[in-house]
């Protein structure tokens, strides 16, 4: 998971090593960390006697995992090797734990105390002696214990771990090995993780006020079989494997509940609201993998995923409890009110519940959304969400009422003449890594219901697409923001393939501020379907005095034939470059 404060230190001395064990995290860390306020049993538990001399190394993003590399040295203790192997394990836990608080792991827990994982093997080996005359000479038996440790896996479910290997050398030389070593940190006697908009949580936001949930909360959501339990709510007993949940991983892009009302339990009551936050890492990867600029992916998935929270926290997540109950966006628009950067920013998002209505076998919200920076909306958004049965999403019967409408170019007579083919999968200008979205496509200059252009993409759905795995745990479904993100590619494609940005050095393509996107969904992808088809059909290029180019379409998007989405005010702009193509390396 990203960190959950953010520091500089990058070593710790034998006394800030101390400071830690005693609980005083933000005199080593630094404010973010401070939790000055909570009630003495809601803090950190003390650390046992300390076996580290000193911390030398802190690389959060360091290792062949990217997950963290540690390094440090170890107070004086019986040798390696010669039976003391649980001393060992005791290090390398002492060091996973300086690891999960230098990440902030320990503020989304009450009373947080490091317990080793138990649901794994701890493995331990010793390297052997070399054959004479090859290892060189033997480390002496009083030199300092080095220890590097590499995190292999954390997470914040079903509470925050850190799972890593731990080497440790004498002079030099390797003289044992921890692998697969472990600590989870728990929360205290008298605490506990309910939720609720009334009930303050040990998380602090950044400016010091305690937040209702936290970053293990929503993690929860999205992937705890248990759940969370609702503050001053019967516990419901729900039987069906299936509901509604948040995304998993770096798809998911809320962070913390930190404000809101909205009456009593099930009663979903118009005007409610929620404040969440969402903090942006220095390098996100939807940034890093569309060539530097914001995807309308991240953006629908930031305006979107508080909606889903909010429901859930308002009471969907107790309806139906026997049958399987998804959570699903229906419909919605949104305009992009000014360019922003986000990177390394805290995105402040507010839903509004404006209307509820039930339904046989669900329920529909209808809400206003907006994210904003310091203060600052840089976006808005209106959605209906849906809380349905299987049964109910099961009578989705497309855009076109059950029937199938093939797309435009298969609807012409005779083929256009300029129709041009392409294999775009190796065209990382159009998104790469997880939005390499783009396979076939078929561009026709002139083409289309208003003779502006016109692209068709095809590609196969496949079973280990990346999002199956991250929306949602038991309900794997495409995202509808990856089924628009592949149109904005497809316009993308058109403009760079048919010479309407020419004119424009290394041209740079952006979300359009001020134009307002609107789409519907009447039908979903799952791993099982085969194949997906994207249609955009250009309206207008409109190219400004200063050579940059508005670019504005309507698109549908297919599965097996099935029209499913409907996708109004496609816009892009493109302008120049930064020299050197710096937007494509960032």
């Amino acid at each position: 998971p990203r960190p959950l404060a953010r520091t500089k230190v990058d070593r710790l001395t034998a006394a800030e090593l101390d400071a830690l064990g005693a609980g005083d995290v933000a005199a080593v860390f630094g404010p973010a960390y401070d939790q000055r306020g909570l009630a003495p049993h809601e803090l950190p538990a003390r650390w046992q006697t300390r076996l580290l001399r000193e911390v030398t190394a802190v690389e959060p993003r360091g290792g062949r995992y990217a997950q963290g590399l540690l390094r440090a040295t170890a107070l004086p203790a019986a040798e390696p090797g010669g039976g003391d192997w649980p001393r060992l394990v005791a290090l390398a836990a002492e060091l996973l734990r300086v690891h999960a608080f230098h990440q902030g792991l320990h503020l989304c827990v009450p009373g947080a105390r490091a317990a080793p994982v138990t649901d794994r093997p701890v493995r331990t080996g010793f390297p052997g002696a070399p054959a004479p005359g090859t290892g060189g000479p033997e480390p002496e038996p009083d030199a300092e214990l080095v220890l590097e440790l590499e995190v292999t896996e954390q997470g914040l479910a079903p509470r925050p771990y850190v799972i890593g290997d731990c080497r440790f050398t004498r002079s030099g030389r390797e003289v044992a090995r921890v692998r697969d070593a472990g600590v989870v940190l728990r929360e205290g006697p008298g605490t506990g993780l309910e939720i609720g908009l009334d009930r303050p949580s040990c998380r602090k936001g950044p400016s010091g006020e305690r937040v209702p949930g936290s970053e293990l909360h929503l993690a929860l959501v999205a992937e705890g079989e248990a759940g969370v339990r609702i503050h001053g709510v019967p516990e419901v007993r729900v039987t069906a494997r299936t509901r509604p949940r948040l995304p998993r991983g770096d798809l998911l892009m809320v962070d913390r509940c930190t404000g809101g009302h909205g009456g009593a339990w099930r009663e979903y009551r118009p005007g409610s609201a929620l404040s969440s936050a969402y903090d942006v890492p220095d390098d996100p990867w939807y940034l890093r993998e569309n060539a530097g600029a914001l995807p309308q992916l991240a953006l629908l998935e930031m305006a979107l995923q508080p909606m889903g929270a909010f429901g859930w926290l308002l009471g969907a997540q107790g309806e139906y409890p026997d049958q399987s109950l998804v959570c699903r966006n229906l419909e919605g628009s949104a305009r992009l009110l000014r360019d922003v950067e986000l990177r390394g920013a805290t995105v402040e998002q507010r839903a509004v519940l404006t209307a509820h209505t039930p339904l046989p076998g669900g329920l529909l919200h209808r809400g206003d959304l907006s994210l904003s920076t310091g203060g600052e909306p840089f976006c808005e958004v209106s959605a209906v969400t849906g809380y349905v049965t299987s049964e109910l999403l099961e009578r989705q019967r497309g855009m076109d009422g059950g029937r199938c409408l093939p797309p435009w170019l298969d609807r012409c007579p005779q083929p256009p003449d300029r129709v041009r083919r392409l294999d775009l999968r190796e065209d990382t200008r159009l998104g790469h890594g997880r939005l390499a979205l783009l396979e076939e496509v078929a561009l026709v200059p002139g083409g289309g219901d208003h003779g502006a252009g016109y692209a068709l993409c095809d590609k196969p759905v496949r079973a280990d697409d990346w999002f199956f795995a991250q929306h949602f745990l038991h309900d794997p479904v495409m995202p509808g923001s990856a089924g628009v993100q592949m149109l904005y590619q497809a316009v993308h494609a058109y403009a760079l393939y048919t010479g309407l940005v020419a004119h424009l050095p290394r041209p740079r393509f952006a979300l359009a501020a001020g134009e307002e996107l609107r789409w519907t969904y009447r039908g979903q992808i799952l791993p099982e379907h085969r194949w997906v088809r994207g249609e955009v059909q250009l309206r207008e290029a409109r190219r400004a005095a200063d050579g940059s180019v508005l670019l504005l379409a309507d698109g549908s998007v297919w599965r097996d034939g099935l029209r499913i989405y409907q996708v109004d005010n496609i816009a892009l702009r493109a302008t120049p470059g930064a020299p050197g193509g710096a937007e494509a390396q960032r």
